[in-house]
């Protein structure tokens, strides 16, 4: 019997590629002014390690030497904290929001569920367990409730 080995392929996209050289190279350039690097100390580290004089024409390998070069110099690379909201999260944002500018009666937890099951036609406990879809319908419902809240704030303070 012949022991088969799997090979497991690398599923990348032409985006996400792009996106993974725009990040490297934003290290680098993070890097050289943490390190306070002249220009001239720049490309020479740049040529040194590379052959190349800018890091627009580095390849992944080549980016990847850079920081590692980078590392041991005492350069980390900033952690990005930017977490994106979730649509529950982004829903109470907007329901805020309308309530900051005028547009709402009852600001409430409760009354946010009851307009999210009025306009979805059902009824849920928590924001958390909205589907994707409804979750999409009830977001965009208050980013129109949103324009008009400023709107009619615009307005009357035009009026005043």
């Amino acid at each position: 019997m012949t022991a088969t080995t799997r090979r497991f392929a690398a599923h990348t996209n032409a985006a996400n590629i792009d996106a993974q050289r725009k990040r490297e190279l934003g290290h680098i350039h993070q890097g050289k002014a943490a390190l306070a690097w002249s220009d001239d100390d720049y490309r020479f580290h740049l040529r040194n390690l590379t052959g190349k004089t800018s890091a627009s024409e580095l390849d992944a390998a080549g980016r990847a030497k850079v920081l590692a070069h980078m590392a041991t110099l005492g350069y980390k690379p900033k952690v990005s904290t930017f977490k994106p909201f979730t649509q529950a999260k982004k829903i109470e944002w907007l329901w805020k929001e309308i309530g900051k500018h005028g547009g709402l009666r009852d600001a409430s937890p409760a009354a946010l569920l009851a307009f999210a099951g009025n306009t979805t036609g059902t009824g849920y406990s928590s924001l958390d367990f909205l589907p994707t879809l409804e979750a999409s319908k009830v977001i965009e419902a208050l980013k129109a409730m949103l324009d008009r809240a400023k709107r009619a704030q615009a307005k009357e303070g035009s009026a005043a």
